[in-house]
């Protein structure tokens, strides 16, 4: 019976419970998944990297590889798989904007840039938008209907500026044929704090989450979800009328 200590919540300090938990529900109850496009150092997988040891995927790949059995990808390219050759993908892009000469990133000073050292970023941050719907598109291209896509991202601050990332995210993926069919989100215990960034105090909350969004590819629109796009248009029509 379910209760409060073993019913699958929506959010978690561990991201390898999440991606167990997205196993279980959505990949027939299997933490093995089909790719990764963004394996990085397999942060995801492994003994050591939290509660459950999530196998690497079957493929890896990345647009920096760090082991040669990772496959190399173009950071505007195309993801070497065929059409609708898989049933699950992760991906974990990048959130940082920076461009790569800003000087908090290229000198050696202690605590520089930190996150954009070990995640890379972009700059102007269109690219940033621009990359999340060009590798969704690929994620589509390459999923079979119904296949799922993890989908890791976390809004930010930049320039003064909040990026709402994750709500694009959702945006840009109906429009490309999938329909998210659940959010798990993972709450970080301490963050990385710029002591530049808060020199003349602070203007928005310091995020301590990241989501996980889980995209299942529907491109009839079988699901009964409510297509944003499509209700904005309707209702942008009837107030005209």
């Amino acid at each position: 019976m379910l209760n409060n200590s073993n019913i699958i919540k929506n959010f978690s300090y561990d991201q390898t419970e999440i991606l167990h938990n997205i196993g279980l529900l959505y990949n027939g109850g299997s933490d093995q998944f089909d790719a990764d496009m963004t394996a990085s150092t397999l942060g995801f997988y492994g003994k050591g990297r939290g509660k459950y040891e999530i196998p690497e995927p079957k493929v890896l790949m990345d647009v920096c590889p760090t082991r040669e059995d990772i496959l190399k990808i173009e950071k505007w390219g195309s993801l070497p798989l065929e059409d609708k050759s898989i049933k699950s993908l992760v991906i974990d892009l990048p959130f940082v904007i920076s461009p790569a000469n800003a000087p908090s990133a290229v000198e050696d000073k202690e605590g520089a840039s930190l996150i954009y050292k070990r995640f890379a970023g972009y700059y102007p941050v269109d690219n940033l938008y621009l990359s999340y719907y060009h590798w969704l598109s690929e994620a589509s291209r390459v999923l079979e209907d119904g296949g799922i896509c993890i989908f890791k991202c976390q809004s930010c601050i930049s320039g003064g500026i909040r990026h709402n990332i994750e709500e694009f995210s959702f945006m840009a993926a109906q429009r490309l044929g999938f329909k998210m069919e659940d959010k798990f989100t993972l709450i970080a215990k301490a963050r990385l704090i710029s002591p530049n960034r808060y020199k003349s105090g602070q203007k928005h909350s310091r995020s301590y989450t990241s989501q996980f969004l889980v995209f299942i590819k529907d491109p009839k629109k079988k699901s009964k979800d409510f297509f944003v796009e499509d209700m904005l248009d309707r209702f942008d029509r009837e107030a005209k009328e």
